[in-house]
């Protein structure tokens, strides 16, 4: 894929060649190396098709770069935009066959066509990416033996590259979500007498955990949630829980939850998902907490005499429990000097994954001396001990 006599510039070409470098950039995929989701596809292609090389190339202002190559020889990740094929055919709007290059005079001169790899056979579909479409790159195939491709080996060549653009597409999706998770964590809230921190560490690029906290009518309202699986639909997911809870204000647990529930477990249905989840409402003067556990059961209260409490759950998690079944509402007293630590699974496999591990993290907690503390050792831990999942861990403490 390289060598063309160099033509005047067209202004329109000038600008596109612009706009493709700034929306691959955006894209967030021209300086990550190899990846698995492009490499599937491009060896589906060889494959099937039978080649001795399938790409996915990215067109940038000047160059061309392959983000994914599938061959005996492995070429420079970077050429010249003009000295090849993808490059050549940038305007065209669908699938570029070439039978054979020698004899076509649009092609006969390039140095893959002229020399090693001696390129006979070239098939290439555009991919596109962004709001207006731009075409960005392309899908394609290269054979030493001249052949051709029939209607149906065209139309299977088009869907590898409808998978392509959606591949690339994940890119900016995938930043928008980040963008838009990022800004659910909870704000900092003052409750005299008491502190309250949290964090949540996803296993991938977004969490299908939450936490949230929030005041209302002068108590203090705290949300733990761990949306079944990983990634992009787990986030989703969360992200509609939470919304569901916080509309719910300043109801109580019991009733907030039912409400929850009936909102959102046909959306957990369809996507053959479930959610535990655990939310309370503190009272400051008693420091008394009415809660209700959906199948989370993962709360750790230390006591200040050095005793500990694990809260376990009777109920089933959102999406599985039985329509119409009651709630059972539960209340604990935190008592001044005590410490309430709620956690998603994913902290459970820092240790070996069972519910010892809470105690193991009140350890933690106890020997760190602060909140802040503690949470950094965790965030330590998890460094050294990958969870495979999401991390979630929520501290409340009442001053001594």
């Amino acid at each position: 894929m390289t060598g063309e006599t160099a033509t005047a510039p067209n202004p329109s070409a000038a600008t596109d060649a612009v706009r493709r470098a700034a929306l691959l950039a955006a894209l967030d995929v021209v300086n990550s190396g190899p990846e698995e989701r492009f490499e599937r596809i491009t060896r589906i292609a060889r494959e099937a098709f039978g080649v001795s090389g399938s790409f996915l190339n990215l067109a940038g202002e000047t160059h061309l770069l392959l983000k994914s190559q599938q061959s005996g020889q492995r070429f420079d990740p970077l050429i010249p935009l003009a000295d090849t094929f993808c490059g050549r055919t940038l305007a065209e709007d669908g699938p570029v066959l070439v039978t054979d290059a020698l004899a076509d005079p649009q092609f006969a001169d390039l140095p893959m066509v002229t020399g090693d790899p001696n390129v006979r056979f070239y098939a290439g579909v555009p991919l596109r990416a962004g709001a207006d479409q731009l075409k960005v790159g392309t899908l394609c195939l290269i054979d030493p033996a001249p052949r051709t491709l029939d209607d149906a080996d065209v139309a299977l060549l088009e869907e590898l590259g409808t998978w392509a653009e959606r591949e690339l597409a994940v890119g900016a999706d995938e930043d928008r979500m980040r963008a838009v998770l990022a800004g659910l964590t909870p704000r900092d809230v003052t409750v005299p007498g008491y502190a309250i921190t949290g964090m949540s560490v996803p296993h991938g690029l977004v969490s299908g955990d939450f936490h949230e906290w929030h005041l209302a009518d002068g108590a203090l309202y705290l949300t733990v949630a761990d949306v079944m699986g990983k990634g992009m639909s787990a986030g989703l997911l969360a992200a509609g829980i939470r919304g569901a809870v916080l509309a719910r204000g300043a109801a109580d647990p019991v009733s907030a939850l039912a409400a929850v529930e009936d909102q959102v477990a046909p959306e957990l249905s369809r996507a053959e998902s479930f959610s535990t989840l655990f939310h309370a409402r503190l009272d400051p003067a008693s420091g008394r907490l009415d809660t209700v556990d959906a199948g989370h059961g993962l709360v750790l209260q230390l006591h200040a005499d050095g005793t500990e409490t694990i809260h376990r759950s009777t109920d089933l998690p959102l999406g599985l429990h039985p329509v119409g079944m009651a709630r059972a509402g539960e209340s604990l007293v935190l008592e001044p000097g005590d410490t309430l630590i709620v956690v998603s699974d994913g902290a459970l496999e820092l240790f070996d994954s069972t519910l010892a591990s809470l105690s193991r993290l009140g350890g933690v907690y106890r020997s760190a001396g602060s909140a802040a503390a503690f949470l950094e050792r965790v965030r330590e831990r998890a460094a050294t001990h990958d969870p495979g999942d999401d991390l979630t861990v929520v501290v409340l403490s009442r001053d001594a």
